[in-house]
């Protein structure tokens, strides 16, 4: 489990949006820092160096080994203090002018919503694949299931509430088996379970199809989530 969150100290006016994106290949993070600048570039981009050679003018901080998607993650929740923050995978790449901010605004405005993930192209959750402009649930919509964290907005104040993500979902077994997945999850199960809601809005895509992640072919880290289940289900006792 992560050290304890000791939360944040700023009132309750527009805070400042960071990015944080975990990687150790310097062409997926080009990629999706690029992106970042092009269409959305009043938000701050963080990278969790897991490996990129070191980058003149690019704010990071080094991630832990062996790497674990949850802390890397916790580290720039921590590192960024006040920060409302997107999470985003190194492999998914914003496509939409001003798609974080407006993410960040439909929080503001509904602060019901603890989670607001963009929609994307390639996803195990069909909630996030955009929908068409007319259907009538176009726009920011609940989602009852959990979303995976591609690229999800989380409002400072959910983390006030909820507080860093499991570690224990990234980590080893007894036996030394990685535990991968159901992280996501976890915390989408926290923030519901603190009174706030879990949602998609069409306003924001990403693109999930073109990169490959810099972590998928690590062993245990790809195709084999039963460890993760495993750990979720003796945590909450189900597997919904």
């Amino acid at each position: 489990m992560p050290e304890t969150y000791k939360g944040s100290s700023q009132d309750n006016q527009m805070r400042s949006l960071s990015v944080i994106i975990p990687s150790k290949t310097l062409s997926n993070f080009l990629a999706c820092r690029g992106a970042v600048t092009q269409f959305d570039p009043e938000a701050k981009v963080l990278l969790i160096n897991d490996g990129v050679e070191p980058l003149p003018m690019v704010e990071l901080i080094p991630g832990v080994k062996p790497f674990c998607f949850a802390r890397n993650v916790n580290l720039g929740i921590v590192a960024r203090q006040d920060d409302d923050v997107v999470v985003l995978n190194d492999d998914a790449t914003l496509q939409t002018p001003g798609g974080f901010s407006l993410l960040q605004r439909a929080a503001e405005e509904h602060p019901e919503f603890g989670i607001i993930s963009a929609t994307t192209n390639i996803t195990g959750n069909p909630a996030q694949q955009r929908l068409k402009s007319g259907n009538p649930s176009y726009g920011l919509r609940e989602e009852k299931n959990s979303v995976a964290f591609i690229a999800v907005l989380v409002p400072r104040r959910a983390i006030d509430k909820v507080g860093l993500m499991d570690e224990r979902f990234g980590g080893l077994t007894a036996a030394g088996k990685r535990i991968y997945g159901f992280c996501d999850n976890d915390y989408c199960r926290r923030v519901r379970n603190a009174g706030l809601k879990v949602g998609v809005h069409d306003g924001c895509f990403v693109d999930h199809g073109s990169l490959r992640s810099s972590f998928r072919g690590e062993p245990g880290a790809a195709g084999d989530i039963s460890e993760g289940r495993k750990l979720y289900i003796q945590k909450w006792g189900d597997a919904h």
